[in-house]
């Protein structure tokens, strides 16, 4: 993602939009003839919404700019992936008694064990309402799956239960967990949620990246990351990155 934020900046159409914001593109952008090259019906497009501190204003405005960017009034998935823990790294540590913090990862890793929003106040219900904001869109018919990045077992269910919209799609990093563990899996399998796994970071844009891109001056508000697939040859047709940055002084 890095060097598709260099390329961007080094070939960028850049809007001004009120009241103070601007809208940085890459030039000669043919996303827009990729998606409308097939019908809609022929095509698939999921996303995924990193999102590292609750906000709902923000989390509707990453759906929307989903639209917007790919013209199209309605996503067949949508992942949200939120780890309000994240300060700065891409492990969601603080870099603070680094040695220890190694040695326990490693030991979780080796015994399968998934840690979520660890430290964070009312993570769970936070989400609960980002989730909230999400099922609407689906309730308009505008999202067709809704799937959640990271959850351990009880905050899973808990989301579950509470939920209308339940997540079909279930994500787990195994490098953060090697083995996938067996309570999350006999609830996804008990549920029909669709277990996967994948290799992001808590954090795609951390202070040490955005220092390096000379944003040192911005934080990561949210990123969102999308693909479009033709369905009946599988081909990915697209895919890019959102993301929105907030001058931080």
């Amino acid at each position: 993602m890095t060097d598709c934020l260099r390329s961007t900046f080094g070939e960028a159409d850049v809007t001004d939009l009120p009241p103070s914001r601007r809208l940085i593109t890459r030039r000669n952008n043919d996303l827009l003839e990729k998606v409308k090259e097939h019908p809609r019906a022929d095509i698939k497009i999921g996303a995924k919404i990193f999102l590292n501190r609750f906000s709902e204003p923000a989390l509707t405005e990453a759906v929307e700019k989903l639209f917007e960017t790919l013209n199209v009034s309605y996503l067949d998935n949508l992942i949200l992936a939120y780890h309000p823990t994240a300060t700065g790294s891409s492990n969601g540590t603080d870099g603070t008694n680094g040695g220890a913090q190694s040695d326990e990862q490693e030991s979780d890793v080796r015994e399968g064990v998934i840690e979520w929003a660890v430290g964070s106040d009312n993570a769970v219900g936070n989400l609960k309402k980002l989730w909230a904001l999400l099922e609407r869109y689906a309730g308009d018919g505008k999202i067709g799956q809704l799937g959640i990045a990271d959850l351990d077992a009880d905050s899973l269910k808990e989301l579950y239960d509470a939920s209308t919209v339940h997540p079909s799609i279930a994500q787990i990093n195994l490098a953060a967990c090697c083995v996938v563990p067996p309570q999350l899996q006999a609830y996804c399998n008990q549920n029909e949620i669709q277990l996967l796994t994948h290799s992001d970071p808590q954090e795609l844009l951390p202070r040490e990246v955005l220092n390096e891109l000379e944003l040192a001056s911005y934080g990561a508000g949210w990123t969102s990351r999308y693909q479009v697939h033709i369905k009946c040859r599988g081909v990915l047709a697209a895919k890019g990155f959102i993301v929105s940055l907030d001058r931080t002084n």
